[in-house]
């Protein structure tokens, strides 16, 4: 089990994210840092011990931008990164292939047959996008499915895919607690890690998740108020030193 904190950088700025509502992202308040810049946020979360580092270029997922000069300076400080800057077919991993893992979710993605060329390609870690009990998909014939269903199919074409990330954009930024029981039946039949975000509160919450067999959490706005601490940062780490 990981604590995997997350930086949501949008106009070259990290912004607390809520409830996946985009247009109303402000600038991130932190007891950590009064800093809002990529480079020096990502040093405080490497100062409480993360070694990998969950990013959403917000710029490039709502293709307005990019912040990729920010990913890459990040990058210098020796996190093992995890990007999702939109990607919607094979041809848009070629200039990240540098930069760690590339995340690929159902929100932007286009075709099961464009995820089967990214696996080809680079390590993909694909994020099941949700906002509540609603996949976002632009994919018709991933429309309407449940997680659980969602995640056979995907399993069922075999492709190359390292780990998979639940998200509930819904609970993002919230601290509304997990959706235990949607989880333990996900991960019931995955042979693959699972990553969860979106409604961590605390440190009970994390524990349980490490009960049900999760590999990681995502985890921004509990580490920006304090309720997970760096000396809980560094619990887990050690449990896979």
């Amino acid at each position: 089990m990981m604590i995997i904190p997350v930086m949501d950088i949008k106009s070259g700025t990290v912004v607390h994210a809520k409830a996946g509502d985009r247009e109303s992202y402000l600038p991130v308040k932190s007891a950590l840092t009064t800093s809002t810049n990529p480079v020096e946020v990502a040093n405080v979360f490497k100062k409480l011990g993360a070694r990998e580092l969950y990013i959403a270029d917000l710029d490039a997922i709502e293709r307005q931008g990019s912040n990729l000069r920010s990913v890459l300076e990040i990058k210098k400080l020796g996190f093992d990164i995890l990007l999702d800057s939109g990607i919607s077919i094979a041809r848009d991993v070629k200039d990240l292939a540098d930069v760690g893992s590339i995340v690929v979710g159902t929100e932007t993605l286009q075709s099961l047959d464009e995820l089967e060329k990214m696996t080809e390609t680079c390590e993909i870690v694909l994020s099941l996008d949700f906002k509540g009990d609603e996949l976002l998909t632009r994919i018709k014939e991933l429309k309407n499915l449940d997680a659980e269903d969602l995640i056979k199919i995907i399993l069922s074409y075999d492709y190359d895919i390292k780990r998979l990330i639940y998200l509930d954009l819904k609970s993002v930024g919230t601290s509304c607690g997990m959706r235990e029981d949607k989880i333990k039946k996900m991960i019931k039949s995955m042979p693959i890690p699972l990553l969860v975000g979106g409604g961590i509160n605390d440190i009970s919450d994390i524990r349980r998740m490490q009960t049900i067999g999760v590999s990681g959490v995502l985890v921004a706005t509990a580490i920006h108020n304090g309720r997970i601490t760096k000396e809980d940062i560094y619990s887990f780490k050690s449990q896979i030193s």
